[in-house]
């Protein structure tokens, strides 16, 4: 059985909130009672670390700054959603990039803006070239969906949480539906293709997809590789003096004609990018089959973590995981607020505070409210 949920939860800020069963916005006994939404950047950090689980998604703490890597993989995200959205527009190509340029409107002060932002439009014209037509159909795209969270012993469905989440797309591919999932990635290996077997996430949409009247039977990943070209500055005119000077004193006449290296242009780098992105690696499609004993293992990962995260709520432990500190080659954003101990200067200065599940741009259901 579920476990009773506990009166009163503290949040970030000194703020008190009822937290009723279900994340509801009231206390109801009745059966037709909102269930709380949990989504699996939620159910994967309370995995990962607890503690992050708390920052997040009950403190509602989020960087000031995203990590680069996540702001341009969104942008990216977003540029193809629009572009398999306006499927058979000539002009799509050109209100993608007048997308993309609206996501960096200070790319002509901001160096970091600046390199995204050609990035973004090469990577965007390259696969426009790369993919003029398709050979799939798009079903949908950035399809929303809800299901029910099942304990695998007696099949009841959860009293407290229903599943939710957004898919890339759906295809229909040689007659059969896939999932279409979207990848940035710096580089595309054996290890790489390995690691696509263990995506509980998209293993989990295919599942509530199946529940949402969707016969998926695996996954086409849609890759685009992230170039690490980058746009010549060109030199000081110190640099350039030293340089000829360096090449001056090499010469038996004591001269050189040395011209000073100029900043690369746009159009320049631009053109540099484009030849990148016309190599066959820039771009790789791969399709994987789902496989049904991972799908039957779904139900009891997913009931296991509700029930860890029950009990947590219940007792308000939530337990630091500190090799999940530097996961992902990085450190977690939230290392400097629990390195100090939960300082609440260090919170106030470093973190915001943001709503949860930006993956669900509405609720999904009715009154339903993301709350795990």
């Amino acid at each position: 059985m579920e476990q009773p949920d506990p009166p009163l939860v503290r949040l970030g800020q000194g703020d008190f909130i009822q937290d009723f069963p279900a994340g509801r916005t009231s206390p109801s006994d009745g059966d037709g009672a909102a269930k709380a939404v949990l989504t699996f950047s939620a159910i994967n950090t309370f995995r990962n670390c607890p503690r992050k689980y708390k920052h997040r998604y009950l403190d509602h703490l989020q960087p000031h700054e995203r990590p680069e890597s996540l702001s341009f993989g969104s942008v990216i995200h977003e540029a193809l959603e629009l572009w398999y959205g306006l499927t058979g527009d000539t002009n799509r190509l050109w209100t993608v990039l007048e997308f993309i340029d609206a996501q960096f409107p200070q790319r002509e002060h901001d160096a970091v803006q600046k390199q995204r932002w050609h990035l973004a439009r090469a990577m965007l014209v390259g696969y426009a070239q790369r993919y003029p037509t398709e050979d799939f159909a798009v079903v949908e795209v950035e399809k929303t969906f809800t299901g029910e969270i099942r304990n695998p012993d007696t099949n009841r469905p959860s009293q407290t949480f229903v599943m939710a989440g957004k898919a890339d797309g759906i295809v229909r591919l040689d007659g059969e539906l896939y999932l279409l999932e979207h990848k940035t990635a710096g580089s595309i290996d054996a290890n790489y293709l390995d690691k696509l077997w263990t995506d509980t996430q998209i293993a989990l949409y295919c599942f509530y997809l199946r529940q949402n009247g969707y016969p998926i039977v695996g996954v086409l990943y849609n890759v685009l590789l992230k170039t690490r070209l980058r746009q010549h500055a060109g030199e000081t005119q110190e640099e350039y003096e030293a340089r000829r000077a360096e090449l001056a004193a090499k010469n038996k006449s004591g001269r050189s004609t040395a011209q000073r290296k100029l900043p690369e242009t746009d159009e320049e780098f631009q053109g540099r990018l484009a030849e990148w992105y016309a190599k066959p690696e820039a771009f790789h499609r791969e399709r994987i089959y789902l496989s049904e004993d991972r799908l039957a293992m779904l139900q009891d990962e997913v009931w296991e973590v509700t029930q860890q995260y029950l009990d947590a709520r219940r007792r308000g432990k939530w337990l630091l995981n500190t090799s999940n500190c530097f996961a992902y080659e990085r450190p977690c954003e939230y290392l400097p607020y629990c390195q100090s101990g939960f300082n609440p200067n260090v919170r106030d200065n470093l973190f915001v505070i943001a709503p949860p599940h930006e993956e669900l741009a509405t609720a999904p259901t009715g009154d339903a409210e993301p709350a795990f």
